[in-house]
């Protein structure tokens, strides 16, 4: 129902800032096509696509590429689905965005913007492997029909385990809700001591976490770094 899962769509206010704050961690950028007006590009670690956007705020969105795209809204608006934008016009690279349950959103692009760079050809960022994107849901249960429905697999809580929702090169987790919560990107890291001293000589602030370590990207996500189990 949403193609291939594509980036993590993020609006940024300073798009050289962003970019500078991300090489610091050791991600590069992917070539990118020319497929808005705005300037954009995107940043990897060779597992996770970052879209850097310079444009209006934007909540964060998952882009998915969807082939044909104009087909597959019928079937979308069936399912209640109500757009928050929809560009579909010739001469024009096609996208839709719809909210998700929480306050992101889900966006459908007609084809790539980037091409993909092979994990073998980066090296590992000080982040460590990316595990999984983390979001605050207010109705878990709410939120897991909302991605099923898509088409995503869905499993629910069980065992002390929360419940999580993947697709191919994504995997959701889903948290309680709580007074200041914000997505964030999971990361295990073999050397959390080693991590916080080479962020601190490249001038970017860590903050202790019960969990590992914690650093704010420019554009108002978490990143979590925890210990490799």
């Amino acid at each position: 129902m949403l193609g291939d899962f594509l980036e993590i769509s993020l609006s940024c206010r300073d798009i050289l800032a962003s970019i500078d704050f991300y090489r610091k961690l050791g991600f590069v950028e992917a070539p990118a096509r020319e497929a808005w007006n705005h300037p954009y590009t995107v940043v990897t670690d060779g597992r996770l696509y970052i879209g850097l956007h310079a444009r209006e705020a934007m909540p964060p969105a998952l882009s998915f590429a969807l082939p044909e795209l104009r087909s597959h809204l019928p079937a979308l608006e069936a399912m209640g689905i109500e757009f928050a934008y929809c560009n579909i016009e010739l001469h024009r690279f096609n996208e839709v965005g719809f909210p998700d349950p929480d306050g992101g959103l889900v966006a459908l692009l007609e084809a790539r913007t980037y091409s993909p760079v092979h994990h073998t050809h980066v090296q590992a960022s000080l982040c460590g492997y990316f595990l999984e994107y983390r979001l605050p849901v207010r109705d878990p249960t709410a939120t897991l029909s909302f991605w099923e429905q898509l088409g995503l697999i869905a499993t629910p809580e069980e065992d002390g385990q929360p419940a999580q929702i993947s697709w191919g090169g994504i995997n959701l987790t889903l948290e309680a809700m709580r007074p200041g919560a914000k997505p964030a990107l999971v990361f295990a890291n073999t050397d959390l001591e080693v991590a916080e001293a080479v962020l601190e000589m490249r001038g970017l602030v860590a903050q202790d976490d019960p969990n590992g370590l914690k650093v704010m990207t420019p554009e108002g996500l978490t990143l979590l770094l925890q210990p490799e189990n």
